[in-house]
């Protein structure tokens, strides 16, 4: 590939000097053929084809440094290895890449934040996460958690996926890019969090504490393993929002014997009344309150909806988490999972549920519930409505509600130059992407598309799965794959902004 854009380069170059001279050609000829013939695009094809051959020519070492990183223990509920990692990374990209690194706290865990100027006309911010979610139930890994064992191909370990495997593959690029070139073709902020699966409560401080640096950069990217199906990479653009809420009810000290059951409040009972009032569980959320506000899906989103199909088919995910049956299916399940938002039941304890028969009215109860909002819906006005609603049952009194997170959906228009970049650094890797308008997960990347007015992206080659449950994995070809695509889309951002 190299000799043949040395060969194209030069005859190009030889070309253009002979007829520039000419007055045959019209203005308009001539403007098409200096674009087609720029010696500066054709370097740039050149430097980034060579590129992904060093890339190819270090796969082992890589590899190896990624397995290393997955060893280490970043388990943000229990604080296990936060500290330890964040000062890794603190010191991994003052050593590698020379940046400007330092770790700031805001009541929390710390976020690895850092700035490497290499002079350049635009900013990239960098982001992502470098926690990850406990690994129970322990019993069902094939290998340790943090072994990062490789099986059949695939590096398994909690954080292969989600997503610290690809946070160093892009790191890695980031620095073998470097040491080939002198420098990186944009400047890049660095926020690399350590309280994601918590709900980030320290990036909206980090975000109003830096808003003129963040404010200052083009773009926002994530690098992400998007192959749900191998080969099928998605540029996503979007995510949806998220309240997250804890119901307790305590109505006892202790258990009671059921024999009094008549006579008392039984907190499973409540907890039962609140969810059957929010969800039915063969027609889903039943609260018109809910989509009161609700724009999606738009005319633009519905361009993409075979573009989701193709590249997310719900039969991968059924057979990835053993799924028996879905509720929706063909072209309404896509259309209520992406753009409608929804309520959740995440977890629902009560009572006695141990060997043998123990009757008991139980003295308390807890519920966690996660709704998911979309375009044009108010948080806040979800949270009110969600409280009244409570009211309105009658139960308010019995039950104590805790709101552990809430921020809203992130969009980034599918025709702006970063969208383009984020397909065409795929087309150079020799993939054909899919354009996802909005993910059904959420993540913070509302600060960078709301708060700092920035356009954000999440992409990257590779496959994975089980994120959040045993045996989490990406392929090994996955970390080639990031680090490639990495530089690619910085390089054509650095082009085309």
């Amino acid at each position: 590939m190299i000799n043949l854009l040395n060969i194209y380069l030069k005859l190009n170059i030889s070309i253009y000097n002979l007829i520039r001279p000419r007055k045959i050609i019209n203005k308009c000829l001539m403007s098409s053929f200096k674009i087609y013939l720029n010696k500066k695009h054709i370097l740039y094809l050149m430097n980034i084809y060579n590129f992904f051959n060093i890339v190819d020519q270090n796969k082992e070492s890589l590899l190896q440094e990624v397995r290393s990183f997955l060893r280490m223990p970043s388990i943000s509920g229990t604080g296990e290895g936060i500290e330890e990692t964040a000062r890794f990374l603190r010191d991994w990209l003052h050593t590698k890449l020379g940046a400007d690194v330092q770790l700031l706290r805001y009541g929390g865990h710390p976020i690895v934040y850092g700035y490497l100027d290499e002079n350049a006309e635009h900013t990239l911010i960098y982001y992502n996460m470098y926690d990850v979610q406990p690994v129970d139930p322990l019993d069902k890994w094939i290998a340790q958690p943090f072994e990062a064992k490789i099986i059949e191909n695939k590096i398994v370990a909690r954080g292969a996926l989600n997503t610290k495997g690809s946070l160093m593959s892009g790191l890695l690029g980031m620095e073998l890019f470097k040491k080939e070139n002198g420098r990186l073709p944009m400047n890049i902020i660095f926020v690399l969090e350590g309280e994601e699966e918590l709900g980030s409560p320290s990036m909206p401080r980090l975000v109003e504490d830096k808003k003129s640096e963040l404010a200052n950069a083009s773009v926002a990217y994530f690098a992400f393993p998007t192959e749900t199906l191998i080969s099928k990479p998605k540029v996503i653009l979007g995510n949806k929002g998220i309240m997250f809420v804890e119901i307790n009810v305590k109505t006892s000290q202790y258990d009671v014997h059921s024999s009094l059951g008549r006579g008392l409040y039984n907190p499973a009972v409540i907890l039962s009344k609140i969810v059957s009032s929010l969800i039915d569980p063969l027609k889903g959320p039943i609260v018109d309150w809910l989509e009161e506000d609700v724009i999606t899906p738009t005319s633009k989103d519905l361009q993409y909806l075979d573009e989701i199909k193709e590249a997310s088919p719900i039969e991968v995910v059924k057979e990835l988490y053993g799924i028996k049956e879905t509720r929706l299916s063909d072209e309404e399940l896509y259309i209520e999972v992406y753009f409608k938002p929804n309520i959740n039941v995440d977890g629902f304890t009560s009572g006695y549920t141990g060997p043998g028969p123990k009757t008991i009215v139980p003295g308390e109860g807890k519920l966690r519930l996660d709704f998911r909002l979309v375009p044009n819906m108010d948080g806040k006005k979800i949270y009110d409505n969600f409280i009244n609603h409570l009211k309105k049952l009658g139960v308010s009194r019995y039950i104590d509600v805790k709101l552990h997170d809430l921020y809203p959906w992130s969009k980034t228009d599918p025709d702006s130059i970063v969208a383009n970049s984020a397909r065409k650094a795929y087309s150079m890797i020799g993939m054909k992407p899919y354009t996802i308008p909005m993910l059904p997960g959420s993540a913070p990347m509302y600060l960078f598309t709301h708060v700092l007015n920035v356009h954000a992206v999440a992409a990257g080659p590779g496959h994975g799965g089980r994120a959040h449950a045993p045996n989490e994995y990406i392929t090994i070809e996955t970390v080639p794959g990031i680090a490639k695509y990495t530089m690619a889309f910085i390089s054509i951002c650095s082009e085309a902004l």
